[in-house]
């Protein structure tokens, strides 16, 4: 009896081992399939360094008009830094003067406009982001030409960018204060197109007479401009409400835009920038720099580009 017992209890046994093997084996291959499917997590000292990738919206041999700039301090940032050349920059201000400015920013505007004057820099005031064309009194009489002058004769207006646009009347009901918003970062999407349209079509035109038809896509630094003259409209955001629930993507959309590329507005790169209020000097609520803050660049809507662009767009960190 013993002996049949002893032979029970080790046939038991080795069962046993070889099912817990059979399982050992089950949940290995499990696992290895599990990490074949699992995307690779990037080490985090990669995603440091793609964090920290410089990020500027425009090239330095491009142009850029500035809308809605405060005191200034954006323009002589990216101009100190050589982000853009002077001669291809032009700053806006919805503001009527300098004397407006000086009352609204009196420690900073003054030597920030100084500056941009010194280096050449072309400024407007009285211009309205929402109504481009008709605030630069833009006339057949008075065409693009005649405003900048023989040096913009043959350039085209690459980008148009609006930094952290901001009505300033300090709406209190929130939804009121967003539709508010809304109105204006769409507005300045429309104004932006028929700008791009009217300045661009002209440049064309004078382009193709001056070359006599030939092709000078080669040395054309502004390849990007489409065939009706649109170039980037660039705007930058605050993150999280009320920001978020203005939805600028949609507000491009309904204007025929679309992202083409988006990055965090990377504070670091524009030292001599300050974000100040709308209405006057003091800094918002919480410092501009401990906030995050994104860029994006919208193009035009091309049908045909559009199914290529879709599967390759991405933001990046």
């Amino acid at each position: 009896m013993a002996r049949k017992l002893k032979g029970k209890a080790t046939a038991t046994g080795l069962k046993a081992a070889l099912l817990r093997h059979k399982l050992e084996a089950k949940s290995l291959r499990k696992k290895i399939q599990k990490e074949q499917v699992k995307p690779q997590k990037k080490p985090k000292h990669q995603q440091n360094h793609n964090q920290n990738i410089k990020f500027i919206p425009f090239n330095k041999e491009e142009t850029l008009l500035l809308v809605g700039e405060g005191d200034f301090s954006f323009a002589k940032s990216i101009v100190e830094e050589e982000y853009i050349k002077p001669e291809n920059l032009v700053v806006t201000s919805y503001d009527a003067s300098t004397t407006e400015l000086k009352l609204k920013y009196p420690n900073s505007f003054e030597s920030n406009y100084n500056y941009l004057i010194e280096q050449g820099v072309k400024i407007f005031f009285k211009i309205d982001a929402t109504k481009l064309v008709r605030t630069f009194k833009i006339s057949k009489h008075t065409p693009w030409l005649k405003i900048m002058g023989n040096s913009w004769k043959f350039k085209y207006l690459d980008n148009i960018m609006f930094n952290f646009p901001h009505t300033g009347k300090g709406i209190k009901d929130q939804d009121r204060n967003i539709k508010d918003h809304q109105e204006l970062v769409f507005g300045f999407f429309d104004s932006a197109k028929q700008f791009f349209k009217l300045i661009n079509g002209k440049t064309k035109s004078s382009k193709s007479n001056h070359t006599q038809g030939y092709s000078m896509e080669e040395n054309d630094k502004s390849n990007h401009i489409s065939e009706e003259g649109y170039g980037n409209i660039i705007l930058s955001l605050f993150d999280g409400e009320p920001y978020d629930s203005w939805q600028v993507k949609i507000l491009a959309k309904q204007n025929q835009l679309q992202v083409e590329r988006s990055n965090k507005f990377q504070w670091a790169n524009y030292p001599s920038y300050h974000h100040k209020r709308t209405n006057n000097e003091q800094d918002t609520t919480k410092p501009a720099r401990d906030r995050d803050a994104r860029v994006y660049i919208f193009k035009n809507f091309e049908k045909k580009k559009h199914q290529v662009s879709k599967k390759n767009e991405s933001d990046s960190e």
